[in-house]
């Protein structure tokens, strides 16, 4: 009877110690990357070092390939432990050792105490969601160490960052790593484990304090208005610029004009002999009426036989009648120029619309842009009032006499008249 009192009472002693001892988890590289041999002799030594581990506190068993497996729950049972070991075989795709870190510290974190991870891999990490310095910064702060062993194709580089991120430390490499060696460096990290705080209980309340009694200020003076200050500084500014205007103006000069010595009619700058007087000389105003002409001067009396011609030779060929004919040339931008004859009987128009004589696609142009106006064998250029302006040889005209070789511009067209002569036999 007092026997069994007393392993009652210590057991209840123990149970805080037991539930306070710190967990260990095991993950094991399960991934094709690690040769079969190498992979058995990381089974071979994690079983001999499952005693030891037991010892300590509670251990888990982890597998990682393509996604990270909890193989045995924390446990003190080494057997169960073994068991768990011996079931483990390679396989998947990829190998999530960040992964399978992160799950493995949030298990220990659970159990709100610190403990340690023992890594067994190559050091590869392929598709895993978190970087090894997410799972180095979740273990800081669950206050978990990692002791990495290496086997196969090794990154040594890695696994010695993780392990001294974490404050843990790199045990070795398979094959020829004894158990002695990883149970010293996993002994080592344990006592560098810095404990976890308990939390601190609250402070005492403040006893509450009555707040002192603030005087009233005084009500502020009411605001001055400035309103009248406003206005009358925007009437000044607005009788300066009246001023202003007004001196502007007197002293604008008159634009300069100037107006036909004839008729009185006002000329633009440009224009150099009054349009209408020129056309009432020339009767252009009329359309086909005949200019007057002027009597013909009385002929010399000469004698008839001196009018004839000598007989001609009938070896020599007939002579060729020839004529010269009025033709505008038309260039536009990079097209092929284009000629038109001029008629001596007829008033040629040039535009946009279809009811001119010439008409041209060309929206610089007038619908009516300019007329050729024959006067028997001189021809005048006459502007139809066009938006643009109708220029020869560079200046604005309004009315014009056309001399051989004279460029007419009207939008973007160019016109040269000129007389071809012309065979009429």
């Amino acid at each position: 009877m007092r026997r069994a009192l007393l392993l009652g009472i210590l057991s209840l002693a123990l149970c805080p110690v037991f539930a306070l001892a710190e967990p260990t988890a095991v993950l094991v590289d399960t991934s094709r990357s690690v040769t079969p041999g190498q992979f058995q002799e990381a089974k071979a030594l994690l079983n001999s070092l499952a005693p030891s581990l037991v010892e300590k506190g509670p251990v888990a068993l982890f597998a990682f390939n393509d996604e990270p497996v909890k193989v045995v729950d924390f446990t003190t049972d080494a057997a169960a432990f073994q068991a768990g070991v011996a079931k483990l075989e390679q396989g998947g795709q990829f190998t999530l050792l960040y992964d399978a870190v992160y799950a493995a510290v949030k298990e220990i974190e659970a159990r709100k105490v610190e403990g340690l991870v023992l890594l067994v891999t190559d050091g590869r990490d392929e598709n895993s969601a978190v970087t090894l310095e997410d799972a180095s910064a979740r273990a800081n702060a669950a206050h978990v160490a990692v002791v990495s062993v290496g086997m196969g194709a090794l990154d040594e580089k890695a696994l010695r960052r993780l392990s001294t991120l974490t404050g843990g430390a790199y045990a070795g490499r398979l094959p020829g790593l004894e158990a002695g060696a990883v149970q010293g460096t996993l002994g080592k990290a344990m006592q560098a484990l810095v404990p976890i705080a308990p939390p601190l209980p609250p402070p005492p309340a403040a006893p509450e304090v009555a707040a002192p009694v603030q005087p009233q200020a005084a009500p502020p003076a009411p605001a001055r208005n400035y309103t009248w200050l406003l206005f009358l500084l925007v009437l000044l500014v607005l009788l300066g610029m009246v001023v202003g205007i007004i001196v502007l103006l007197k002293r604008t000069k008159a634009p300069e004009t100037k107006s036909c010595e004839k008729c009185g009619r006002p000329l633009n700058l440009w224009e150099t002999e009054c349009p209408v007087c020129l056309a009432q000389k020339l009767a252009i105003t009329n359309p086909g009426t005949e200019p007057q002409t002027p009597a013909a001067e009385a002929a010399p009396e000469i004698d008839p036989a001196l009018m004839q011609k000598g007989p001609a030779s009938e070896m020599l060929e007939h002579t060729l009648v020839m004529d010269e004919v009025p033709v505008l040339v038309l260039q536009r931008g990079k097209n092929p120029p284009r000629m038109f004859q001029l008629p001596g009987d007829q008033v040629v128009s040039v535009g946009r619309d279809k009811v001119n004589t010439i008409s041209i696609s060309d929206q610089t142009l007038s619908g009516q842009h300019f007329r050729i106006v024959p006067k028997g064998m001189t021809y005048y250029l006459v502007d139809l009032q066009s938006t643009n302006g109708t220029y020869l040889n560079g200046e604005r005209v309004t009315l014009k006499e056309l001399k051989p070789g004279s460029v007419i511009h009207a939008g973007q067209c160019d016109f040269t008249f000129k007389r071809e002569q012309k065979r009429l036999n």
